[in-house]
């Protein structure tokens, strides 16, 4: 039971966080409709399901459960109450059974996550780091970034997480075992190439660019494809859950592995989110009106966050001072 926990645990960490497929959404609101009726039932009587159900109300912070249930009630909440609660103290054991039976391909889904134990590498702010894969595939991250394999059964399971930030790949080419980057957004596979993959917490986009050969990046909840070949880049937007295509100048799309700095037509928001991962540091603002700031620029070598800043500042004509750590821009 205890290795059932555990994946159910997986299983439910991962719809609460948005990170499942649209398959495993659709087992997870499958199983809450099961416990939510009265025809399956994983309690002993009505006393223990009502004992249960007031623990679980009191672990997630209400401090009581309605005495009596409307028809209409906010079925949203009541889910969000009992999936947090399963999640975190997974008091109903046979819950997490009740859900394999009617589920078994969840149980097949997450066996490689939660018996292999993913090899997990998460690099600081201000961190660059290059990590070579099983297979002779290396890989290059940013800073703030966070990824997870399996890297004993990696060789015949090329299937690679990027739970957040960005990474250049250049994949070892295999063609019976193709290399799948999963985001939680979209999903990109090849054979064999390289290839940057950007997924932005600030943005909520995931921006995928490649250098050479082809890459296939796909969203199951819309059902677009898009086949890139060098050049080639598309970024998606989980808030519109769609798909932008642009060019990219294969040579430069990963001047950040070397030292460099390449912004392409990005936000202070995005802006923000560089100099975090980059140099470890946050970026504010001063009485400045930042919705219109907008920066295209490339620094074939960064020789220091200071040369970054004066190259920022004078765009829009401001100056920047340090207080602790972080950067402050003002007029």
């Amino acid at each position: 039971m205890q290795v059932n926990l555990e994946r159910f645990k997986l299983i439910i960490t991962d719809y609460l966080g948005g990170k499942s497929t649209e398959e495993e959404r659709g087992h997870v609101d499958n199983w809450y409709e099961s416990i939510s009726n009265d025809d399956i039932n994983p309690f002993i009587d009505a006393n223990h399901r009502e004992k249960i159900k007031q623990e679980l109300f009191i672990r997630v912070g209400i401090a009581e459960a309605p005495v009596k249930e409307k028809k209409m009630q906010a079925i949203a909440v009541r889910k969000f109450s009992w999936l947090s609660a399963a999640a975190a103290i997974l008091v109903i054991g046979g819950i997490s059974l009740l859900f394999f039976q009617h589920n078994p391909m969840s149980l097949s889904q997450k066996q490689t996550e939660t018996i292999a134990l993913l090899t997990e590498t998460v690099t600081d702010a201000g961190e660059l780091k290059e990590i070579q894969l099983p297979d002779g595939t290396s890989i290059f991250l940013n800073g703030n970034t966070r990824i997870r394999y399996d890297r004993k059964n990696f060789a015949s399971n090329r299937r690679f997480f990027l739970d957040r930030g960005e990474a250049f790949f250049r994949v070892k080419r295999d063609t019976l075992h193709p290399f799948k980057i999963e985001t939680g957004s979209v999903s990109v596979a090849v054979l064999g190439t390289s290839f940057n993959v950007n997924n932005s917490m600030s943005t909520k986009q995931v921006t995928v660019e490649v250098k050479t050969g082809r890459v296939r990046v796909a969203n199951a909840k819309n059902g677009a494809n898009h086949m890139l070949t060098a050049g080639k880049a598309v970024r998606y937007s989980v808030a519109h859950n769609d798909f932008e295509t642009f060019d990219r100048d294969p040579a430069y799309i990963n001047l950040w592995t070397q030292g460099g700095l390449q912004l392409n037509n990005i936000g202070f928001k995005e802006l923000k989110e560089v100099i975090y991962n980059r140099f470890g540091v946050m970026l504010h603002t001063d009485n400045l009106n930042t919705d219109t700031f907008n920066y295209s620029l490339m620094i074939p070598h960064v020789q220091s966050l200071d040369q970054v800043l004066n190259i920022v500042c004078n765009i829009h004509q401001i100056k920047f001072r340090r207080e602790k750590n972080g950067i402050i821009l003002y007029k």
